[in-house]
């Protein structure tokens, strides 16, 4: 893996091919290593990087700080030295929120977006996990020291491993039960839950996102949602992509959270389209909304 400095902290990616830029987000609790599959197929005819987010992977896990914001301005910060602008950004939950992040606050940076299962605050307090967040908010004085208390945890394998299972949609069920011993590992690692913690710290920031209306001139948005998607609700995903006024959505039935592992040859496909299309999207205007189930 190379390494891109952000003021003192390292970002591990991996970059492949040659071509118009793509970027690879991933959401809390992998790494890079989710985009695989789908990477293999962009590489062809793309110039593609897919980063370790900021406390994840090999990247710096400096404990605090694991901001939209700072995740944001890293983002933007790579994007920029390593000249990989316009680019396509391709996210997964949190990973999709940082994209569209920095496409309101630098449009000029992204040429498209391709958001999968985007975590905004609507999205996740509608999701499996949504009511921990609201008794957390409930109970301040209970849930403070207990988080703080997690954050300094191993996840066991034991635990993992169901959470793990709780991110696959029918599809998954199948064709990740040979990677699932990866996934497991990120939880493994040191400070893992001190990261993925945090981002819910901040989730107040993500709020922002479920109101936002794109502008005219807005780089195109395409979302893609896993129907069986527990961890962040489709049916929020739904309201969302009309708020956003998406271009496209994509609702894949048997995916859960992780599309680009249940079916990375048809996540591949939209993202190239995705950047196919852009020009023609540009100069012609948003047409009306394209969805498809697949």
């Amino acid at each position: 893996m190379q390494t891109y400095d952000h003021h003192g902290l390292g970002i591990a990616y991996v970059r492949q091919g040659r071509g118009r830029p793509i970027v690879l987000l991933h959401n809390g609790g992998t790494s890079h290593a989710i985009w695989r599959d789908v990477m293999a197929h962009l590489a062809i005819d793309h110039d593609v990087a897919a980063l370790d987010l900021l406390g994840y992977g090999e990247s710096a896990r400096p404990g605090t700080g694991y901001t939209l914001a700072r995740y944001t301005e890293i983002l933007e910060g790579f994007l920029t030295t390593l000249g990989m602008t316009p680019a396509v950004l391709v996210g997964n939950c949190m990973g999709s929120a940082i994209a569209m992040s920095l496409a309101r606050r630098r449009p000029a940076l992204v040429s498209s977006l391709v958001l999968c299962n985007p975590l905004t605050e609507a999205t996740f307090l509608a999701g499996a996990l949504g009511s921990t967040l609201r008794l957390r908010r409930a109970l301040p004085r209970i849930s403070t020291p207990v988080v703080a208390a997690l954050k300094k945890l191993r996840l066991p394998r034991f635990v993992a491993r169901p959470f793990v299972r709780m991110q696959y949609g029918a599809l998954g069920q199948s064709s990740l039960a040979a990677r699932e011993a990866e996934l497991c590992a990120c939880y493994d690692s040191p400070d893992q839950l001190r990261s993925l913690l945090g981002v819910l710290d901040d989730l107040d920031s993500y709020r922002a996102l479920d109101t936002f209306a794109p502008p005219r001139g807005f780089p195109p948005i395409t979302t893609i949602w896993g129907l069986d998607n527990k961890i962040l609700s489709p049916d929020a995903g739904r309201v969302l992509a009309e708020t956003w006024k998406a271009t496209r959505t994509e609702w894949l039935r048997g995916c859960g959270h992780l599309p680009m592992m249940e079916a990375p040859e048809h996540v591949a496909s939209v993202v190239i389209r995705s950047d196919l299309i852009n020009a023609r999207t540009v100069q012609a205007g948003v047409s009306g909304p394209d969805r498809r189930v697949r």
